[in-house]
């Protein structure tokens, strides 16, 4: 059963950094949409706008100036940031107790810190090292020579092949796989493809998130590497030896090809993609569907495929809406022409209509 937790208006002011109006005694156990009207809720507005129609009673976060006169609410300069930290507030703790599953099997060589938790059926394989606080839940594999750091939580299903490092503070989704081996073959379609054996690593950093059914390959000789801070969406594959920098943004459906660069803050939006070599500079965004086949500069923002500047392609794209008039007015002006040649070659007079 979910924890309840009550807090008081200004204790969360206190914890928000945001500054109490109205009633601070009051006590709060949740969050609640725009459209709520449950005292006990509260109600976050990121669209300050939203403040003077929300149900009286009912306890408000928004930014200063926004707040009714009278109203119980808190004041805060960025709702969006509170949001996040009201949420994380109410969220319920699902750290389950330190302990080794009775149904998990331990390498003799693994070293597992005291304070870990292991699931239920869960294999840990020889030389890896699982630190303190992490959390690993049911059915997880763990290869040899995995490094998990402190206070990371791998979920339910997912596999990590040898010699992978993930760092600290880190969230990996059921269903992701890491350290796989990466796409890597010699064609031969008389004799059959020459698998390249990969005896590279994967390396994440601290504070990722990685979502759900993630690939990430091992890279061919030395590390596939994934920067601090980054988030990666659901069903995000990254081939091997690719460079991803601190705190970019990959979301769903994203590909990522081989030895391929993403520097820090990049952003590939939903089905977007990278070749191989190619190297997206530092805060540049890839558009949803875009494919970038060539670099990118730091700071720009392509879209289309292949990926251009994206006020370019905006251009080429308004002009391709415009096809059907365009091809209906030369289809015209052939006409016009073709009547043009027949009355020249007849003799006929050729009168002037104004075009």
């Amino acid at each position: 059963m979910k924890k309840q937790i009550s807090i008081s208006i200004s204790e969360m002011a206190r914890l928000i950094d945001g500054v109490v109006t109205g009633n601070g005694d009051l006590a709060v156990r949740g969050v609640q949409g725009p459209g709520g009207t449950d005292p006990e809720l509260v109600v976050i507005c990121r669209d300050a706008r939203e403040s003077s129609r929300i149900s009286s009673g009912v306890p408000v976060i928004s930014v200063p100036g926004k707040i009714p006169e009278g109203r119980t609410g808190i004041e805060v300069p960025d709702p969006q940031k509170a949001f996040v930290r009201v949420l994380e507030i109410f969220s319920e703790d699902r750290s389950p107790l330190p302990g080794v599953h009775d149904t998990a099997i331990v390498g003799e060589s693994a070293d597992l810190s005291p304070s870990c938790s292991v699931g239920p059926l869960c294999v840990i394989c020889d030389g890896a090292v699982i630190g303190d606080h992490a959390v690993l839940e049911a059915q997880v594999y763990v290869g040899p020579d995995v490094v998990i750091g402190p206070r990371t939580r791998i979920e339910a299903n997912t596999v990590l092949r040898e010699g992978t490092i993930v760092g600290e503070d880190c969230l990996i989704h059921s269903g992701s796989v890491i350290g796989s081996d990466g796409f890597g073959f010699v064609p031969d379609f008389e004799k059959g493809h020459a698998r390249i054996p990969q005896l590279g690593r994967v390396r994440i950093g601290s504070k990722v998130k990685v979502g759900a059914c993630v690939t990430i390959d091992r890279a061919t000789l030395e590390e596939t590497v994934i920067g601090d801070g980054t988030v990666i969406d659901n069903h995000v594959h990254i081939g091997h030896n690719a460079q991803v920098g601190r705190k970019c943004i990959l979301v769903a459906m994203t590909g990522i090809a081989g030895s391929s660069v993403l520097e820090d803050g990049v952003i590939m939006a939903a089905r977007s993609g990278v070749s191989d070599h190619v190297t997206v500079g530092k805060r540049a965004q890839v558009a949803a569907n875009a494919g970038a086949t060539k670099n990118v500069p730091p700071g720009m923002t392509v879209s289309g495929f292949p990926a251009r500047d994206h006020r370019e392609e905006m251009k080429k794209q308004v002009l391709l809406g415009r096809l059907p008039g365009i091809a209906a007015s030369l289809k015209e002006l052939r006409a016009e022409v073709e009547e043009l040649k027949r009355k020249m070659a007849g003799g006929g007079d050729v009168e002037d209509n104004g075009k």
